[in-house]
C-alpha cells in the first residue's frame, strides 16, 4: 500500500510527536521527501495556506525505524524456504512432516531447504541430525539453517554433494560435528554452512543454488511490507555480496524499493563493490553502500563467539573467524581504501582484537571520523568498552536478545557475566554510539519488542537479565533512531522529525515513554511512511 501524495507540503500532527531533537512540536510540514519545519500548529498552518494537514488524533508520531543491523535479502530468500520458526514446529515429528510434505512436491535430486528452525525452542535443546532429515527427505539432499545463521543441518545427500566426509573436510572458520559413532553427524557451524549456501558469506561457489531472481525480488518486496508493518523505515542489510546486491538495484531500478537500505558489502567481494561505478548518494537515495563487513567469531547463541574466559561446559573460548595478523589485514585494507569497515564481533576476545586492528590502522594512516563499527558486541568489559569510547568506534548490539534469547543463554554465561551483556547502559554512559538493531533473522525484527528487551531487561520467562544495563525508553527509541542513522553516518538527514530530515515517520498508537516496560510490544503500529509516502497502513487506517 504506497499513497503517493503531489510535492506540495503536507502538516503532520498528533497528540504526541518525538521529534528527537530535544524540543517539542505539535506539528511538522513537509514537501516532497523533506521536512520544511517544526513547530506550532497553528503557525505551520500559517505558513504554509492550503496545505494538507494529516491529523493523527490521539496517536504517537515518531520518527521512522531503523534497524542498523539485519539481513533482508537473505530473510527474503528464506520466505520460499520451509518455514521452521518455533510457532510452527513444537518437536521434531512436527519438523519432519514440514519437510516431507515440501519433498514431496519437489523433484528428485533437488533441494529442500529449512530455516528459522530453533533446536531450544523444538528439540529440547538437543541438535537436529541427519538422521532426522533423512527420515524426511530420503531422496532430496536436506539443509536446515537455525535461526542463528550460524549453525545448520544437512542429510547424508547433501553431505555427499558438498564432498564432506570427515571433521577436518571443514574449511577455516567452520566446523562440523561428529556423533558417537565417529562419523559425520549432519550437523555444521559458520564458515562450513556458508560454503555450502550462503554466497554473500564465501568466495566459493555454493553447492545449493539460488532462486530466479525474478522470484526473489518479488519475496523482497514482500518481505519489506512485513518490515514497514513494524514501523521501520530504513535497514541495514549486513552482508551484500553482488547477487544480493543485484537483486537490492533491480528493485531500486523499478521504483519498487520502499525501504532505505544501507548495504555492508561482504569483505570477501570488496573488489567488485570497490570497482561499482555509482554516482554518490543524496539524501534521497533509497540504496547505498554503507561499509564492509567480516567476521571475527561465533554466535553468542549456543556459546560459540570468543571470549576471554570460557562459557559454562566449555573446554575452549569459542570459534575465532579470524586470527588477530588477519584481522589486522582486513581492517586495514578497508581503512586505508577509504571505507568503514564493521566486524561481527560477539565476546570481549574478539572485540579486543577488532579494536586492536582498529587502533592500529588509524595509527598508520590517521582518517577524521571513521566511525569503524563493531556489530553485536554481545559479551563486554570495562576496558573494551573505554577503548571503544577512545577509538569513536560505533556499537551495534543485539536490541532484543534479553526478552528473545535470555532463557536460553544462561545455560552459557554465568550471572556476573549475564550483567555485561548485550551492555546498552554501560555503552552509553561511556559516550560510545550504540545503533539499534535485531539481526533478523536471528531475533524478532520488530523495533518495539527490542525496545521493550532494553528498559525492561527480562527474559521470556519474566526473570531478569542483566538488569543493570536497562535504559529508558526514550534512549531505547534512540537506538532505532537517531543512533541507527548516526552509524551509518545519515544524522543530518535521518533519525529525527526537524528541518532538512527526511519525511520518514511512524504512527503509534501509544506513547513508548507513557507506557509501562511490559507493554510497550502491545503498541499498535498505525501507519508507516517514508518520504512522505504511507507505505502501509494498519486494517481500517
Amino acid at each position: 500500500m504506497t499513497e503517493r501524495l503531489s510535492g506540495e507540503p503536507q502538516i503532520v500532527t498528533a497528540a504526541h510527536i518525538h521529534t528527537m531533537t530535544g524540543e517539542p512540536a505539535q506539528a511538522f510540514a513537509y514537501s516532497g521527501e523533506r521536512i520544511l519545519a517544526t513547530g506550532d500548529l497553528a503557525e505551520l498552518r500559517e505558513s504554509f495556506p492550503g496545505a494538507r494537514v494529516h491529523d493523527f488524533g490521539a496517536a504517537t508520531v515518531v520518527p521512522g525505524f531503523n534497524d542498523a543491523h539485519q539481513h533482508p535479502t537473505i530473510c527474503a530468500e528464506q520466505t520460499l524456504q520451509v518455514d521452521l520458526s518455533p510457532e510452527r514446529i513444537r518437536n521434531t515429528e512436527d519438523l519432519i512432516a514440514a519437510l516431507a510434505e515440501r519433498a514431496a512436491r519437489t523433484p528428485k535430486g533437488q533441494w529442500v531447504i529449512g530455516s528459522g528452525y530453533d533446536h531450544y525452542r523444538s528439540n529440547g535443546g538437543a541438535e537436529l541430525t541427519r538422521a532426522e532429515l533423512d527420515r524426511a527427505c530420503p531422496e532430496h539432499p536436506a539443509l536446515v539453517v537455525s535461526v542463528t545463521l550460524h549453525a545448520g543441518t544437512v542429510n547424508t545427500a547433501g553431505l555427499r554433494l558438498a564432498g564432506l566426509q570427515r571433521p577436518e573436510d571443514a574449511p577455516p572458520g567452520g566446523e562440523l560435528g561428529v556423533g558417537a559413532d565417529g562419523e559425520l553427524n549432519g550437523v555444521m557451524h559458520d564458515q562450513v554452512l556458508y560454503d555450502l549456501a550462503f554466497p554473500a558469506f564465501t568466495k566459493r561457489e555454493t553447492i545449493v543454488p539460488q532462486p530466479e531472481p525474478a522470484d526473489l525480488q518479488q519475496a523482497f518486496c514482500d518481505f519489506a511490507m512485513r518490515l514497514h508493518a513494524a514501523g521501520i523505515t530504513s535497514v541495514g542489510d549486513a552482508l551484500v555480496a553482488p547477487k544480493s546486491w543485484e537483486l537490492l538495484d533491480a528493485v531500486e531500478r523499478s521504483g519498487r524499493l520502499t525501504l532505505r537500505v544501507n548495504a555492508l558489502a561482504s569483505y570477501d567481494h570488496f573488489d567488485y563493490f570497490r570497482a561499482l561505478d555509482r554516482p554518490i548518494p543524496d539524501a534521497v537515495t533509497r540504496l547505498r553502500l554503507g561499509g564492509i563487513k567480516t567476521f571475527a567469531d561465533g554466535a553468542v547463541n549456543g556459546g560459540m563467539c570468543l571470549v576471554e574466559e570460557p562459557v559454562i561446559g566449555a573446554t575452549g573460548n569459542g570459534i575465532a573467524r579470524m586470527e588477530p595478523e588477519e584481522m589486522n589485514e582486513v581492517v586495514r585494507t578497508v581503512h586505508d581504501a577509504g571505507w568503514r569497515v564493521a566486524v561481527h564481533a560477539n565476546g570481549d576476545r574478539a572485540v579486543r582484537y577488532v579494536l586492536d586492528a582498529i587502533e592500529a590502522a588509524q595509527q598508520a594512516n590517521p582518517r577524521a571520523d571513521v566511525r569503524h563499527r563493531l556489530e553485536h558486541t554481545s559479551v563486554l568489559n570495562a576496558e573494551v568498552i573505554k577503548r571503544m569510547a577512545d577509538l569513536g568506534a560505533v556499537a551495534v548490539p543485539f536490541a532484543e536478545y534479553a526478552l528473545a534469547h535470555g532463557d536460553k543463554l544462561r545455560a552459557y554465561y554465568e550471572p556476573e557475566r549475564r550483567e555485561r551483556m548485550f551492555a546498552h547502559r554501560a555503552l552509553l554512559d561511556a559516550g560510545v554510539a550504540v545503533a539499534g538493531s535485531s539481526d533478523y533473522p536471528c531475533g524478532p525484527y520488530e523495533p518495539l519488542f527490542a525496545m521493550r528487551s532494553c528498559v525492561a531487561r527480562k527474559d521470556r520467562t519474566g526473570a531478569e537479565f542483566g538488569p543493570s544495563q536497562r535504559i529508558s525508553a526514550t534512549e531505547a527509541l534512540a537506538l532505532f533512531t537517531t543512533g541507527a542513522a548516526y552509524s551509518s553516518a545519515e544524522e543530518h538527514t535521518k533519525g529525527k522529525l526537524a528541518k532538512g530530515q527526511l519525511a520518514d515517520f511512524v504512527v503509534l498508537g501509544a506513547d513508548p515513554a507513557q507506557v509501562d516496560p511490559d507493554e510497550l510490544t502491545e503498541i499498535p503500529v498505525r501507519q508507516t511512511w517514508v518520504g512522505g509516502e504511507r507505505v502501509w497502513a494498519a486494517d481500517g487506517e
